[in-house]
């Protein structure tokens, strides 16, 4: 029976591992490691012995993907990483309009299913998709996503072109799917050979194309582990449900101070449950903190709306914002979730929401935020 949290916490720089029993009541730090590189996604293959697999970045050293054993925690970069897709000259004019850096990134790391033994896909800014089948040695591009025929009409956003969420049917092996700021989602049902986009009824971003099926501007996308089929996501312009794999979608962030955000988190045990820190909106996109108290929200299912949860976070003067990757949970019940800041702070609960108390303080920006149970 696993007995053990382990939060992940990838930072501007370097790596933070915090480590505690299934109380979730005193935590332990290790690191930080990866000093020197920003680390945009790091999460626990817990499959067999653990690992962390880490999307490294430095301006120096180029990008990959960094593997360890959780215990010794001796990392290693992967012999052939994944290679992004070079920019496109059609999306020339939006990198100049948002001052985005075209460098290569390592995105997101996803662990395959149970008994997919050495799996790994990768998601990259420029967006690409990536699949490993020894632990993350080495990497191979799917071409069929990668090279989809409406590349050209995807446009990068204020934050890139990026490849964020990997999400693996449990119960189809040949069900997967990827969302792309900002393109949209999309779902393959035959292992990747071919896409389906799904962005039917989620609202488009400003200025995307208004017909064809792409143009939806996806900031996270969640599958529920428990129910098939599930969906969630928090977009540029809304929160929205699906309950047939994609294929249509459901408006649910009336009642949210802002239908902007990043951050999404899942209860395992309660399908009609998600979590999302909404932030403020405006012009400049470089800044979407809160401004005063700071809540994680709590959707809690069809028509019973959305719960401001605050007992244990600041309660004025708070500007935090929480990026993409910014938001987990575990899969214990009650469930812990928790949030990561760019002011370096991590606020964690051990009840679903209900209270909060502080992880982590003063660390670099935090970029990336996944909690896991071993």
């Amino acid at each position: 029976m696993a007995d053990r949290v382990v939060v992940c916490v990838g930072t501007r720089r370097g790596l933070f591992v915090y480590e505690s029993s299934a109380k979730r009541r005193e935590w332990k730090r290790r690191g930080p490691f990866l000093e020197g590189w920003a680390v945009y996604h790091a999460v626990v293959d817990a499959r067999r012995s653990p690992r962390i697999h880490a999307a490294a970045v430095s301006d120096v050293f180029a990008t990959t993907v960094m593997s360890a054993d959780l215990k010794s925690a001796k990392f290693t970069g992967a012999k052939a990483p994944p290679v992004p897709p070079k920019p496109l000259q059609a999306h020339e004019k939006f990198y100049k309009q948002w001052g985005i850096s075209r460098s290569p990134r390592v995105w997101h790391i996803e662990p395959g299913r149970t008994g997919e033994k050495g799996v790994l896909y990768a998601g990259t800014a420029p967006a690409g998709l990536f699949r490993s089948e020894d632990d993350g040695q080495t990497w191979e591009p799917n071409d069929a996503l990668n090279n989809h025929p409406t590349r050209r009409k995807w446009m990068p956003g204020a934050g890139g072109m990026s490849a964020h969420s990997i999400q693996l049917d449990p119960a189809n092996g040949n069900r997967m799917y990827v969302a792309i700021s900002a393109c949209g989602a999309w779902r393959t049902d035959d292992g990747g050979k071919s896409w389906t986009a799904i962005n039917k009824a989620v609202a488009k971003y400003p200025g995307a194309p208004k017909d064809g099926e792409v143009g939806s501007c996806v900031h996270k996308l969640l599958l529920h582990p428990a129910v098939p089929g599930r969906l969630y996501q928090q977009n540029h312009v809304g929160a929205y449900r699906s309950d047939d794999y994609g294929a249509t979608w459901n408006a649910i962030h009336m009642g949210l101070p802002s239908d902007f955000g990043f951050g999404l988190a899942l209860d395992a045990n309660n399908p009609d449950t998600c979590f999302t820190t909404p932030l403020k909106t405006g012009t400049n996109y470089q800044f979407r903190a809160t401004e005063g108290p700071f809540r994680v929200y709590r959707w809690n299912g069809p028509g019973k709306g959305w719960t401001g949860l605050s007992k244990g976070l600041p309660a004025e003067g708070a500007y935090l914002s929480v990026l993409r990757e910014g938001m987990s949970a575990d899969t214990l019940n009650p469930c812990g979730v928790y949030v990561g800041t760019g002011t370096g702070t991590v606020f964690h609960s051990a009840d679903a929401g209900r209270s909060w108390s502080r992880l982590a303080e003063f660390l670099p920006p935090v970029l990336s935020v996944t909690a896991a149970v071993v």
